[in-house]
């Protein structure tokens, strides 16, 4: 038997612990625990420990081992007992289960425990924190189960040995030369082979990256670093490629070296990494690049200071063809509609579907004029279309503005060219009309809710609601979102998607940011004078704040302020906003997190360049988009969508919260795939903060009947 082999370390989740109240914790350590623990049997050693590592209490069966008194052991750290002085692996490893045991980890493994007869015992050692209400360690318990007799140790091996044939991983030991020495079923699917044949192969044979001459550097990694995890090919014996995860552990017994090596098999992970991102990038309608691909190669083009003409085309009427003929025939028409416009404009020009019947057309130094491309759009859409038994006619309406003469940015140049769309659709329809004139010079819409903004600023016509967010492990409500609220004294309730713009474009969103900021941390910290159970409070930033070169010191300022833990703040940033300066964006977010401040990522699942750009981003929560929350009647397919975000988003050490959540079926299965947290109109609507103290107060949570073990 190895000195020590580690078996298990599981997170702090462990439901079996944490639903311990520290009220339950005995005080009178000398009666109620020994009443407790000296009735583990004579080949169990138990004990209490502070979390200092501080033996504060040891069993019967586990004195009597050393030969010790209470008083000899007692208030000494316990890696330094004598139960440790056998084998100083042992106690390295004890070592890093205490400081593992703080962060609510559990720790299980093999080591060789001192006796007074000067025999060393094999030992199945475990140590488990416990938890206060408050979900903090203040306990350790230490156990420890005499594994050292032959037939108990063949057990265990029959049952490892069968554990390992049963995983659905391959397991495999590799040798210092790199020969196969064993390998479970697993394996051997995985490669086309028998266990026979694979056993005559070495490393080399089977993984593409590498070679015979580079294995000799490879054992020496493993050996200087313990453990090695990457990602490879594997071949088949049919000749083609596997893409795998490879996991390996060094294993030293009896002075013999061996890699124990979990090969885990890509292929469904990578098909759901593929069938995300065609959704992230594509419309599944039509083909064509949706929205937010759209905005990230205009931005793109755009960067290069190409002249590039945007045009905006839009269905005239399209609701009557819905509504009269049925959907199945409107779908049909936009798919008809997506060809034609493809058919018409150059290879080189993007046609992206940005909305139900409106398409975007981006042409970089367009080699004719844009408005003799538009009149041939508008030609070509307006032919009767042939669809089923039914002789469909449409037409269009498209507005045109070109860079850099009509702006430089993606959102400005789109919403220009949506006014010249406006525009045409005020000349009768079927036409195309060019951009001409600034917003802020034309409509005088727009300038009267500019001033209105300022008013509202000044009078304080703004309001914070609350969306609760809530924890898929216990139920209980942990965060709560602030979402900006305008009441105009005239015009009623104003929707954020009609004054945000505005704000942003005008530049108001700064001073408005910077007033949400400040009302949402007072009123956090007003929840928390008042003995509110502790909730974090997270706002969305505006791209303008973000890109501030002092937002963190601001932010910090008004924490101490008001005095609330930066523990219990947190900031919310969509991905479209970092694309732009990627750089400087992660600075300032990585600034925030050093003050303690949670980073989300929101919107997640709309972004064409999301995945590959999660690992760089210091991120803590990554928010799934409402249109990847399934229900428990979904298709398999958008179940393993959002089951492959969620390992993924696990992987990169960030919790997932998932937005949009209006059904129990939906929550249900959100907490059956380990999502962490979620939010939605399900639990509750944003309040305003009355009503959510009400609830905290209530102590409102989700059934548990609906949640599942962790």
């Amino acid at each position: 038997m190895p000195e020590e082999r580690a078996l298990q370390s599981a997170p702090h989740h462990d439901a079996g612990l944490t639903s311990v109240p520290a009220r339950l914790v005995p005080t009178d350590l000398q009666t109620t625990v020994q009443e407790v623990l000296d009735r583990l049997g004579p080949s169990i050693f138990a004990g209490l420990l502070d979390t200092d590592g501080v033996l504060r209490y040891a069993n019967q069966a586990a004195l009597r081992a050393i030969g010790s008194a209470p008083e000899q052991v007692l208030g000494q750290r316990f890696d330094t007992t004598p139960w440790w002085q056998a084998c100083e692996i042992s106690r390295r490893r004890l070592q890093q289960a205490l400081a593992a045991a703080l962060r609510g980890e559990v720790s299980r493994f093999d080591v060789r425990v001192a006796t007074s007869g000067g025999v060393a015992l094999s030992m199945d050692f475990s140590l488990l924190p416990l938890y206060d209400l408050e979900g903090r360690v203040v306990w350790l318990i230490p156990s420890a189960r005499d594994v050292s007799e032959r037939e108990q140790a063949q057990h265990q091996l029959q049952l490892t040995r069968h554990a390992v044939e049963q995983a659905h991983d391959a397991l495999l030991q590799v040798g210092p030369d790199g020969a196969y020495r064993d390998a479970n079923a697993a394996a051997c699917r995985l490669l086309g082979l028998d266990r026979e044949q694979l056993l005559r192969l070495r490393v080399p044979d089977i993984d593409t990256q590498v070679d015979a001459v580079q294995w000799p550097r490879h054992w020496r990694e493993l050996c200087d670093r313990g453990s090695l995890r990457f990602e490879t090919n594997v071949r088949h014996l049919a000749g083609h490629e596997i893409p795998v995860s490879v996991s390996v552990s060094l294993v030293t017994s009896d002075g013999v070296s061996f890699a124990h090596v979990c090969i885990t098999d890509l292929r469904e992970r990578r098909a759901a990494e593929r069938r995300i991102l065609q959704l992230l990038q594509f419309d599944e309608l039509t083909g064509l690049p949706n929205r937010q691909l759209l905005l990230e190669r205009l931005s793109a083009t755009l960067q290069g200071g190409t002249q590039t003409a945007v045009l905006v085309l839009v269905l005239d009427r399209f609701k009557r063809i819905n509504d009269g003929l049925g959907p199945h025939i409107g779908d049909a028409v936009l798919r008809e509609v997506a060809q034609r416009i493809v058919a018409t404009v150059r290879s080189v020009d993007l046609v992206a579907r940005r909305s139900e019947d409106e398409f975007v057309i981006v042409m970089p130094a367009p080699s004719v004029p844009s408005l003799q491309t538009a009149q041939a759009l508008l030609d070509g859409i307006a032919q009767t279309m042939r669809i089923e038994e039914h002789e469909v006619y449409v037409t269009c309406s498209i507005g045109i503005a070109s860079a850099p003469a009509d702006g430089d940015q993606a959102d400005t140049l789109l919403r220009r060219a949506n006014a010249a769309l406006h525009q045409a659709k005020h000349l009768g329809r079927n036409q195309a009309s060019v951009y001409a004139g600034t917003p802020h010079d034309d409509d005088p819409e727009r300038l009267a809710l500019e001033t209105a903004l300022r008013k509202a600023l000044r009078d304080e016509q703004f309001d914070l609601h609350y969306q609760p967010q809530v924890d898929l492990a216990h139920g209980g409500i942990v965060g709560v979102e602030a979402l900006l609220r305008w009441q105009h004294p005239t015009m009623g309730r104003m929707a954020p998607d009609r004054f945000v713009p505005v704000a942003e474009e005008s530049g108001l969103i700064v001073a408005i940011g910077d007033w949400v900021l400040r009302r949402a941390i007072e009123q956090a910290a007003a929840w928390q004078d008042a003995g509110l159970p502790p909730v974090r409070m997270s706002v969305n930033l505006s791209a303008r704040q973000l890109m501030q070169p002092d937002l963190a010191q601001r932010i910090e300022l008004l924490l101490a302020s008001a005095g609330l833990d930066a523990r219990l703040f947190g900031v919310e940033v969509t991905e479209s906003m970092l694309i732009g300066n990627l750089e400087q964006a992660v600075e300032h977010l990585r600034a925030l997190r050093a003050l303690g401040v949670e980073v989300s990522l929101d919107d997640f699942g709309t972004g064409y360049s999301s995945l590959s750009y999660l690992r760089r981003l210091p991120v803590d929560v990554v928010k799934i988009d409402r249109s990847l929350v399934p229900d428990v009647t979904a298709p398999a397919e958008d179940v393993s969508i959002t089951r492959a975000i969620i390992t993924m988003a696990h992987q990169l050490k960030a919790k997932v919260l998932a937005e949009g959540v209006e059904s129990e079926g939906q929550a249900a299965l959100l907490a059956a795939s380990h999502c962490d947290q979620m939010q939605g109109y399900w639990f509750s609507a944003a309040l305003p903060a009355a009503g959510v103290e009400t609830m905290l107060r209530d102590g409102r949570q989700i059934d548990p009947a609906l949640l599942y073990p962790r």
